[in-house]
């Protein structure tokens, strides 16, 4: 009888998605070509998106009255019982307490005292954490700047970890259709700087808008688009511009839809990432496989997975950022040198390839 291994989707949110729940989805998808002896239960909770997954991969809803928490630690352990589960993966750092049956997690990212959205030791997410690393038999990171962190905070999960990279769709190519520039108030014709991601403190939007405020007196026709859910007071994010050339070329354009991200790419300058941690950089990779330079700020995650196919800035300083820009604003040869590489790179890539490897990671505990 072939081993059943449970991935625990309850991570999925209907909208926006981030790229954590890409990850969970296209491991959902692709797991049954890269192991396909083995058979896997998609477990997810009652009203929460569904992904599509192929034979013999199947979706099983989980019922409970409880919010996650007490799912996860009730209903989930229950029905691994039930359903003959040999494995459960987490795609996300929450594991169940219980041990009923080897458990992997994947931790994305390590914020630390200090960081940018640290909650302190004692908060839910922390302690979360901290459970997943000491109970998980295996834990998978997307970089090893992550798996550097992870030591750092518990030396004693090294032999447990292992680095898989994520992975990118194949519609984020160089070629594609014309942006319908008008959905995200992109004036026709003028070249514009993308940021692409969740708008929140630790991926330090201001940095990019105080350095665009400053380009925007030499290119007078640049233009800043911030696609992503915006979770910082709008008013604290156009302060910078306020009353500058660059106030009406910043253009908050909110969650980008999915079908538009390639052409959002393939039209840029440049992606943006002035980021103070992350676990990976979906963003730069996408922006890399659209055949796009790729700015970003000295996070080590980031560097990692752009190497000599992007630039980087010292991280926080707008001054530095701006001349970055400018730089590859004034020197096409440089920017279209760089783009080369990007899709050089980003074709090492493959939501494929990122599943074998956790099919890999399976066949160890199994």
């Amino acid at each position: 009888m072939s081993a059943v291994i449970g991935l625990d989707l309850s991570c999925l949110e209907a909208t926006p998605e981030t790229g954590v729940e890409r990850y969970a989805r296209r491991l959902a998808e692709h797991l049954p070509d890269a192991a396909p002896e083995k058979q896997f239960l998609i477990l997810t909770r009652p009203g929460r998106p569904v992904p599509v997954v192929r034979e013999p991969a199947r979706v099983v809803s989980v019922p409970s009255i409880l919010p996650r928490l007490g799912w996860r630690e009730t209903a989930l352990p229950r029905a691994l019982k039930r359903l003959g589960v040999s494995l459960l993966h987490a795609p996300v750092a929450a594991i169940p307490l219980r041990a009923v049956v080897p458990r992997v997690a994947t931790i994305h990212d390590v914020p630390s005292r200090g960081d940018p959205g640290f909650e302190g030791r004692l908060s839910r997410n922390r302690l979360r954490l901290f459970h997943a690393v000491r109970a998980a038999k295996r834990i998978i990171v997307p970089s090893s700047a992550t798996r550097a962190a992870l030591i750092e905070l518990e030396p004693r999960c090294e032999p447990r970890i292992r680095v898989i990279h994520h992975g990118v769709d194949p519609d984020f190519r160089p070629e594609g259709i014309p942006l319908k520039r008008s959905r995200y108030g992109i004036p026709d014709g003028v070249p514009y700087l993308l940021w692409v991601g969740t708008v929140r403190q630790r991926k330090d939007p201001l940095v990019l808008v105080r350095a665009f405020a400053s380009l925007a007196e030499i290119h007078e026709d640049l233009h800043c688009v911030v696609c992503g859910d915006a979770r910082m007071d709008e008013t604290t994010l156009r302060a910078p511009v306020v009353g500058t050339q660059a106030e009406g070329r910043l253009l908050l354009a909110g969650y980008a839809a999915r079908e538009d991200l390639p052409d959002l790419y393939r039209e840029a300058v440049c992606l943006v990432l002035p980021s103070r941690l992350e676990g990976f950089g979906l963003p730069a990779l996408e922006a890399m496989a659209c055949g796009r330079p790729v700015v970003t700020s000295k996070d080590p995650a980031l560097r990692e997975l752009v190497g000599d196919a992007g630039l980087s800035f010292e991280t926080g300083d707008a001054t530095d950022l701006a001349s970055t820009l400018n730089g590859l604003l004034q020197d096409p040869a440089q920017a279209e040198a760089l783009a080369a590489c990007a899709r050089v790179r980003a074709a090492g890539y493959s939501w494929g390839a990122c599943a074998r490897a956790h099919a890999s990671v399976y066949d160890e505990l199994l």
